[in-house]
């Protein structure tokens, strides 16, 4: 039997964990099964990547702005009826937010859209878009939660992947680099990774540490990634400079920008933190983490309770609670044996959870059931 082609849809082609993810997946899907295709902007690093992995990349324009990419629903909706068309799509895929309305708005009752779910689903106008979906992905129960249980029904919880290297990475010199002391134990370095956006608690993070008796070292990995479409975003790293020097901790402070070896970085860290204001679904960083054997110290809040349980696999604290963050890191600075439990309890929590075979084959099951959806559909059977 011929794979059947799935047309895979993304609004966007900067690189963020929604896009990861995707790149993770294309990877590792069974081609004999499925023929992936690309739909979303031509240039970017997410069709760059998606070629690289031999996935036709099909030209889905959208407007810079995030007015202009909801005025272009209808005529992306459009576009991608055709698309599907010349591609023989079985299905569409829906992995970013905007891609899900046009697609929900392009399926047919021969071509289902199967909608990966990268945020809790609280806004009204996206529990309706996602309603819509003959099926679902969501890689925790969180996402899911404020939709009708009929919807749910049609859900497959899928917790994301993380690549091989991120279990293997090992890493050394990043001490040197920052002019640390390299002695065990003389200085906590902590990390935060992941694109620079107000939502992820950056500023949370500088105020707790600016209060720590601990001595510390911070490294901040990411770039301002989307920042045509979203404002809040642009300048971001230049106002993180500015509220570390107000603080009088600039000197520890370095903004490493976009970096493409994260997971050596992340094998050197002594803490990462997830100290995230906005609702996560859940966070790449606290899986790589968990992989790499990290401590992590992260919010409570959306789908992380589901990544990480309380004083075994990593600790929680409230978000948007500077004292209490640095509560955390004080103790973990002072206990170097109890950051040596958490990590080995997450990379076992990891181990479990976060192979990427696993991860292609909850999606391949979900495609499986979706597809197997539209034919008793279409021959009017149950």
């Amino acid at each position: 039997m011929a794979p059947a082609p799935v047309l895979f849809c993304s609004h966007v082609a900067e690189w963020g964990g929604a896009e990861a993810v995707l790149i993770d997946l294309l990877g590792e899907l069974d081609r004999s099964r499925f023929a992936p295709h690309l739909a979303g902007p031509s240039t970017g690093p997410l069709p760059d990547r998606a070629r690289a992995l031999g996935v036709p990349v099909h030209d889905w324009p959208f407007g810079a702005s995030r007015l202009a990419k909801w005025l272009a629903i209808p005529k992306a909706t459009r576009r991608l009826r055709q698309l599907a068309g010349q591609v023989g799509a079985r299905v569409l895929y829906a992995n970013s937010a905007i891609a899900g309305y046009a697609a929900v708005r392009a399926q047919g009752p021969s071509l289902p859209c199967l909608w990966h779910l990268h945020l809790v689903a609280e806004a009204w106008l996206l529990r309706r878009g996602v309603a819509r979906a003959a099926g679902l992905v969501a890689p925790a129960r969180a996402c899911l939660t404020r939709l009708p249980a009929a919807v749910q029904a049609r859900a497959h919880v899928v917790p994301n992947g993380v690549p091989e290297r991120c279990f293997r990475a090992t890493g050394s010199g990043l001490r040197g680099e920052l002019g640390m002391r390299t002695d065990p134990g003389a200085e906590l370095l902590v990390g935060i990774l992941g694109r620079l956006d107000p939502q992820k608690g950056h500023e949370v993070l500088l105020r707790a540490l600016a209060t720590l008796r601990a001595p510390w070292r911070l490294v901040v990995v990411g770039g301002e990634a989307f920042a045509a479409g979203m404002p809040r975003v642009r300048g971001y790293a230049e106002q993180l400079r500015r509220l570390a020097a107000e603080l009088g901790i600039d000197g520890r402070v370095s903004l490493l920008g976009h970096r493409t070896d994260v997971p050596e970085l992340m094998a050197q860290l002594d803490v990462v933190v997830v100290p995230s204001v906005g609702t996560e679904a859940a966070p790449r960083a606290i899986a790589e983490a968990q992989a790499a054997g990290r401590a992590v110290v992260a919010s409570r809040i959306g789908g992380v309770p589901e990544l990480i349980a309380h004083g075994s696999t990593g600790w929680l604290v409230e978000p948007n609670q500077p004292a209490a963050l640095a509560t955390a890191l004080q103790q973990l600075a002072e206990q170097p044996e109890q950051r040596q439990r958490l990590g080995a309890a997450a990379r076992a929590f990891a181990e479990r959870h976060y192979r990427m075979a696993a991860f292609a084959a909850g999606v391949e099951a979900a495609l499986a059931a979706t597809l197997a959806s539209q034919a008793r559909g279409a021959d009017g059977t149950r």
